[in-house]
């Protein structure tokens, strides 16, 4: 069960993270609780790099809002998430993003650097921060909930 609080911040809301209904995470504030939403249901919630640059982003602006006492994670649609993209049409394992880390660019290095200098970046080093989030966080898991592609 939960409170009015909760089931008021979990309706689908888009804030300036969410560039459209198809954005890869909508963030949304109310009541001092922070909604990260996870929104590729037609894949289950796989994380790409994009998706993982904005939770990035969303973690973020939660962390620097005072008004947020409390950040929920939660999967649009059947499952909270099916682990990292190993093969949805959006992913985009050969893409350059900004970086968040001080990783170089995996891009166009050759072998097992590609995927080296590109798990450092996207997963592990974006994992390893969230974890010290100075805030309670809370996931809201259902369906399929898997740690890894």
């Amino acid at each position: 069960m939960t409170t009015p609080a909760i089931e008021r911040a979990i309706e689908p809301a888009i804030d300036p993270i969410a560039l459209g209904p198809d954005a890869e995470v909508l963030y949304h504030v109310a009541d001092g609780i922070a909604t990260v939403t996870m929104n590729r249901p037609q894949y289950h919630n796989a994380q790409n790099s994009k998706m993982t640059y904005a939770l990035d982003e969303a973690y973020r602006r939660a962390a620097s809002d005072d008004a947020v006492k409390v950040i929920v994670l939660r999967g649009a649609g059947k499952h909270f998430s099916a682990g990292h993209d190993i093969g949805t049409p959006g992913r985009d394992i050969n893409e350059s993003f900004e970086r968040a880390s001080l990783w170089y660019d995996h891009v166009n290095k050759p072998g097992g650097e590609f995927l080296y200098a590109r798990e450092q970046e996207v997963y592990l080093g974006m994992c390893r921060r969230w974890r010290e989030l100075p805030k309670p966080t809370i996931a809201m898991v259902h369906g399929a909930a898997l740690p890894a592609g």
